[in-house]
């Protein structure tokens, strides 16, 4: 449960500060993080996040029932932080670097919010078993 408790929190300022476990193999980690984005986008918080939880690297044997809670909670906050700043209007991804031997990468979004605001991101993916998971355990 503590994991999940840290995953909310760090999603939610990678996404609003100022990528299925089997079905994202062959994807980059620049394609999964255009999907999140693509979904928050068109304002499909509750897919975004289902997504985002499925391609987040995790051990973790919370059971599913919790796990559905953190997830309709965060939900609704990635809901009331995206309305407050306009929605997601646009997205760019900057840069996605893997690493030399192929274990780690960081793709670079750039933001911008319905109120003009915008943020550059950055996201951390390791490559398991073939497989790229978002790395939440900075």
């Amino acid at each position: 449960m503590k994991r999940i408790v840290y995953l909310f929190a760090a999603v939610t300022m990678i996404l609003f500060t100022a990528g299925c476990s089997g079905g994202n193999a062959g994807k980059s980690p620049k394609d999964i993080e255009k999907a999140i984005y693509n979904e928050l986008q068109k304002g499909n918080y509750e897919k975004a996040v289902e997504m985002l939880f499925e391609n987040v690297e995790s051990d973790d044997d919370t059971p599913a029932e919790q796990k559905a809670e953190v997830m309709k909670a965060f939900t609704e906050k990635t809901k009331q932080s995206a309305d407050a700043k306009g929605g997601l209007k646009s997205f760019e991804i900057l840069e996605e670097k893997i690493a030399e031997d192929g274990k780690t990468a960081t793709v670079t979004t750039k933001v911008t919010y319905g109120n003009g605001t915008e943020d550059t991101q950055n996201s951390t993916y390791v490559n398991k078993d073939g497989v790229w998971k978002l790395n939440m355990n900075k």
